[in-house]
């Protein structure tokens, strides 16, 4: 999983006051009023200085009132301090439980292989090495402070500014006029997962469950499956699809891809059923993991983008997931 740094900030205009941010493959969304901005996820500190130096040429002297986080993975929610003069921070609870020293919920199947609380480079190389260009990621030299070798949570979390208040499962913001809804959809990519729901433009900002970073031009395309999904419950995920098609939406703006819309989530979400009750059937005939990836053609979704890469690997996810998830 590589680190968000792309190129430059473009800021397009989606409707009314709506607008995204991004540096090519990953995307914010901004909600521009007259009485200030809220900023869904910063990306990374170069990105964020950047575009506060375009909002403040774009909205003149409108600061930004919020800054809200989709999930606590580096990737997506660095660089806020930048927006600190003037900015609340809000996210899930649970953000707070991932930023208190010990080691968070890791994306890509990067987890404490070692469990001495502390990132070492191979516990970014070995997913990345297994599944290259779709699970782990790159260790990060400049963040390892002390240089010995290893980051330590607080140094993982340096460029993060923690949130300064927090919700459960609901809260709602209202900014110019315009209401914004933040929503936990539930564990699935993340265990601190906001969905930001504009319901005055029907727009839906995510971030990563529903569309991931290999997603393009269409959501028609198998899920990175690292680790059994990301260490969540393939029916948690199921849930938090549900969750988000139960808004009343006509534009999904996510964090990766282009635009998309509900029927999009609606058949993400039946991909996942559609996985789950397959390998499930598989694993009561007492077939093996090799002969599932053998047997297993997954004839439904053989025309998705990452079919030929992903299908074996994405078996695997699900039978490590129903293994374990019971």
């Amino acid at each position: 999983m590589a680190h968000a740094q792309f190129g430059a900030p473009t800021i397009t205009h989606i409707t009314g006051d709506l607008y995204r941010g991004s540096n090519g493959r990953w995307h914010n969304i901004i909600l521009a009023t007259e009485d200030g901005i809220l900023i869904g996820d910063t990306l990374n500190t170069p990105f964020a200085t950047a575009l506060k130096a375009q909002l403040e040429e774009r909205f003149p002297g409108v600061p930004v009132r919020y800054v809200v986080y989709s999930h606590s993975h580096w990737d997506h929610v660095e660089g806020g301090a930048v927006f600190a003069d003037t900015a609340t921070f809000i996210g899930h609870e649970t953000m707070l439980v991932n930023m208190d020293g010990r080691y968070p919920h890791m994306p890509g199947d990067m987890i404490d292989r070692n469990e001495n609380g502390t990132f070492e480079p191979e516990e970014f190389r070995i997913p990345a090495d297994a599944s290259p260009g779709v699970c782990g990621g790159r260790f990060s030299e400049r963040k390892d402070a002390d240089g010995d070798g290893r980051m330590t949570p607080a140094e993982y979390f340096s460029e993060v500014h923690p949130p300064d208040i927090v919700y459960a499962d609901r809260m709602r913001l209202t900014l110019g006029g315009q209401r914004v809804e933040l929503i936990h959809p539930g564990r699935n990519h993340g265990d601190d997962m906001t969905v930001l729901y504009f319901p005055d433009d029907g727009v839906v900002f995510a971030a990563d469950f529903l569309a991931d970073a290999l997603v393009t031009e269409s959501m028609r395309s198998l899920p990175s499956a690292c680790g059994p999904f990301d260490g969540h419950a393939m029916s948690e995920w199921i849930d938090s699809y549900r969750a988000v098609e139960a808004l009343d939406f006509e534009i999904l703006a996510p964090a990766h891809g282009q635009y998309y819309t509900k029927q999009d989530v609606v058949e993400t979400r039946e991909y996942f059923e559609y996985l789950a009750a397959e390998v499930s059937r598989a694993m009561r005939a007492g077939l093996s993991l090799e002969e599932m990836k053998s047997e297993l053609m997954l004839e439904a979704y053989a025309d998705w983008a990452q079919y030929e890469r992903l299908r074996e690997k994405n078996i695997e996810a699900a039978y490590r997931n129903l293994t374990v998830y019971r």
